[in-house]
C-alpha cells in the first residue's frame, strides 16, 4: 500500500470555520497513508490570523504569494501558474481546494497539472451576503465551469447541496456531504469551569448571559444581534450580552451597542471559546448566510442551546424547538422574542442544551470528520484505479 500525496489549498488562514476545517484535515491526516501539504495565500484582513496556531502544531504552511481573496487578473494568473508548477513538481495524487477563490484557481491549476483526483469544499456559498451582484454572478459562473473538472464537491450539509444544484453547479452524483467537525475534548472541563468563567466575565449569579461568537462582518448579521439585545434589555434587566470575535464592523457595532452600556461586552478575539460557550445561557447565531455554523456545534458540545437564523445549512444541524430555535434572518424582533421566551422557561432551556450536547458529542468530532474525508479519498483512489 503506497502513500498518496495530497495538497490542501486555501486562500488565507484567518480565523474562521473554513480555515479550522482545512487545518484539522491536514493536522489529523493519516500520515501512514497520506503525505499532506497545506498551501495558502497571504493571510490578511480584520478577522485575525490562525497561522501561529497552525505552525505551532507542526504543520508547515507553503505560501503561494499571488493567491489573494480579491479579484485581481494579474495575481490570479500568477497564482494559477504558481500552483500548476507546484502540483507538477510534487506530483500530487489529490488536490483538495477550500473556499471559492482558491477553489476556482486551484482546480484550474490541478487540471493543467493533470492531477488525478480533484476535490473542492466550498464551506458554504457566496450567493448571498458577500459580494455585489455582478461579482456574485462571476463567481457562480466560475463555480459552474470549475465543477466540470472536479471529481467531488463536498458540502457541509444536505441543504448546501441543494443550494449549489439550484445554481446549476455540478451534478448530484458529484456531491458528498461531510460536516465540519469541532474539537470536543475541551468541553467537559469547560462545563465544570462554568461558574468560574462567568465570574471572570463579571456575570452575576442571577444574570442571564446571551452571547455571540463569530467574525464581525456583514454576512454574520451581528447588527441584528445588537438590535435584539436593545429590545431584550428594555424588557429584562437581568440579561447580559457578550461577543467574541473581530472584524471590519467592530467600530460600527460598538457604536450601535453603546446604549447598552456595561450590559454588552465585546471580548475581541478569544482562544477560550469552549469556556465562553459553557458560560453562556444562550448563543445567538444571526447569520444572513451560513454553510453550517460550526459555532452551533461548539455551543452544543457545551450544552448551550442556540437561537439561529434558518439560512443555508443551519436547519440541518439545529433541530427547531429541540436543540434550539430557528428564526428568519434580519428579524431582530424575533430573536429578542425567542431569547425572552427561553429565558423565562428554564426547564425548556435546560432540556434544549442537554439535547444539543447529546446530538453533537457522538456525531461531530474532528476524528469523525477526517475519517469521512479520507474514506472519500479511498473511494476516489479506487474509482481512478490509482493503486494496483
Amino acid at each position: 500500500m503506497r502513500r498518496f500525496r495530497v495538497a490542501h489549498v486555501i486562500t488565507r488562514l484567518c480565523n474562521g470555520g473554513a480555515q479550522e476545517n482545512t487545518f484539522h484535515s491536514v493536522r489529523l491526516a493519516d500520515r501512514d497513508r497520506y503525505e499532506v501539504d497545506l498551501i495558502s495565500g497571504p493571510t490578511n484582513g480584520s478577522e485575525g490570523s490562525m497561522e501561529e496556531t497552525v505552525e505551532r502544531s507542526g504543520v508547515a504552511i507553503q505560501r503561494e504569494p499571488a493567491l489573494v481573496r480579491e479579484i485581481s487578473p494579474l495575481n490570479d494568473l500568477k497564482a494559477v501558474q504558481g500552483l500548476t508548477k507546484r502540483f507538477k513538481e510534487k506530483r500530487y495524487d489529490i488536490v483538495h481546494t477550500h473556499t471559492s477563490k482558491a477553489g476556482v484557481l486551484g482546480r484550474l491549476a490541478a487540471k493543467r497539472a493533470a492531477t488525478p483526483i480533484v476535490i473542492h469544499t466550498p464551506h458554504g456559498n457566496i450567493f448571498d451576503g458577500y459580494f455585489s451582484p455582478w461579482k456574485t454572478r462571476l463567481f457562480v459562473e466560475a463555480e459552474r465551469a470549475a465543477a466540470k473538472c472536479t471529481d467531488r464537491l463536498v458540502e457541509l450539509t444536505p441543504g448546501g447541496v441543494d443550494e449549489y444544484l439550484a445554481q446549476g453547479i455540478g451534478t448530484r452524483s458529484q456531491y458528498a456531504v461531510i460536516f465540519s467537525g469541532v474539537d470536543i475534548s475541551p468541553y467537559a472541563h469547560a462545563i465544570e469551569m462554568r461558574e468560574a468563567t462567568r465570574a471572570a466575565l463579571g456575570v452575576g449569579p442571577g444574570d442571564f448571559l446571551v452571547g455571540g461568537v463569530g467574525r464581525l462582518e456583514p454576512v454574520k448579521g451581528f447588527t441584528y444581534f445588537i438590535a435584539a439585545a436593545q429590545r431584550i434589555a428594555e424588557a429584562d434587566a437581568g440579561v447580559r450580552f457578550i461577543h467574541a470575535g473581530q472584524g471590519s464592523l467592530e467600530t460600527e457595532l460598538r457604536e450601535q451597542a453603546a446604549p447598552l452600556g456595561g450590559r454588552m461586552t465585546f471580548l475581541g478575539r478569544r482562544d477560550d471559546v469552549p469556556d465562553l460557550m459553557a458560560a453562556m445561557d444562550l448563543l445567538v447565531v444571526p447569520s444572513l448566510n451560513e454553510g453550517m455554523g460550526r459555532v452551533i456545534l461548539e455551543a452544543g458540545a457545551a450544552g448551550c442551546a442556540v437561537i439561529a437564523t434558518n439560512v443555508g445549512g443551519v436547519p440541518d444541524i439545529v433541530q427547531d424547538d429541540v436543540t434550539g430555535v430557528l428564526v428568519p434572518p434580519k428579524r431582530a424582533g424575533e430573536i429578542a422574542g425567542a431569547v425572552l421566551a427561553l429565558g423565562s422557561d428554564p426547564p425548556r432551556l435546560q432540556a434544549m442544551g442537554e439535547a444539543a450536547r447529546r446530538f453533537v458529542m457522538p456525531n461531530f468530532g474532528l476524528d469523525r470528520m477526517v475519517m469521512r474525508i479520507e474514506a472519500m479519498y479511498e473511494e476516489l483512489i479506487e474509482e481512478k484505479r490509482l493503486e494496483p
